[in-house]
Order: C-alpha cells, then sequence, then structure tokens
C-alpha cells in the first residue's frame, strides 16, 4: 500500500450537523467541488470529499453513538487556513452565505491581506491573499512593532 498522490499531508475531515448544507455553503463561498459521497442504511452521510482551492476537505455527518460530534460552539483549539484570490470577495460571500465575520479583511504585518470567519457549522477559517513577500528576517521585528501599537 503507498500514500495516495490525492492526499499528500493532513487533510481536514470535518463532522457537521447537516452535510447537504456544508456543501452548499463550501461551493458558493470557495466554489468546492464534490468528489465522493457516501451513506449510512440512516441516510447520514458517512463520507463526502470536496475539492477546495486544489486541496481537499472531507466532510460528514454527526454520528454522535460513536463520539462524533459537530462543534456546539464557543472556543476551539483548530482554524482551517485557505489561499484565496480575493480575500475580501471570499469574506464577503461568506458573510452574505450565512458565516460570521470573526476579523474582517486588512492588511497583516506578515505580508496577506487577512480575515477570519466562522462557517455555519461551527468550523473557524482564516483567509488570506499573499500581497507581498516578507524577508524572513523582518518577520520578528514587524510582529514586535505590530504589538507595540496594541
Amino acid at each position: 500500500m503507498t500514500v495516495s498522490d490525492e492526499f499528500p499531508g493532513p487533510t481536514p475531515q470535518l463532522t457537521v450537523r447537516d452535510t447537504d448544507a456544508a456543501v452548499r455553503f463550501y461551493r458558493a463561498v470557495f466554489d468546492a467541488d464534490e468528489t465522493l459521497r457516501n451513506k449510512a442504511p440512516d441516510g447520514r452521510v458517512l463520507h463526502c470529499e470536496l475539492l477546495v482551492c486544489g486541496g481537499r476537505l472531507l466532510l460528514h455527518d454527526e454520528f454522535p453513538e460513536m463520539g462524533d460530534a459537530a462543534p456546539a460552539g464557543g472556543p476551539t483549539g483548530v482554524m482551517l487556513h485557505l489561499f484565496v484570490p480575493d480575500v475580501d470577495a471570499t469574506f464577503a460571500r461568506a458573510v452574505e452565505a450565512g458565516a460570521t465575520g470573526l476579523m474582517p479583511p486588512a492588511d497583516a504585518y506578515w505580508g496577506d491581506r487577512y480575515a477570519q470567519i466562522e462557517d455555519p457549522f461551527g468550523h473557524r477559517w482564516s483567509l488570506a491573499t499573499p500581497r507581498e513577500e516578507v524577508p524572513v528576517d523582518d518577520y520578528q521585528r514587524r510582529a514586535d512593532d505590530y504589538w507595540a501599537g496594541q
């Protein structure tokens, strides 16, 4: 058995309460393409694969009887990061489609135009569009300057 070229590294697998609604949201906001779906005998989605900006995103419905539940709100230790062609437009589409804007688009000290959302399913996303190449040696100085101004 070999590692698949389709899954070269970590691949997010999200639990949602409504896979159909999640697929509609990710299509509208990120132009996702669904490549595969299969269901349990009771109709819940066991596995759904999406292509999103060149990467794979796996989704499935909740299976609480197996200890698998969608986020219930509140703090989370996971944020998905996605580079997009136009962070302002993507942020606006996301909010229009039902996401909560956590951080509106702004120019970030590390060189990206950057924003954060929480999708309607409780998953947090950071969105970015590169705007300048920042030399590695300059990152810490820029971070220090940023925090000094806070």
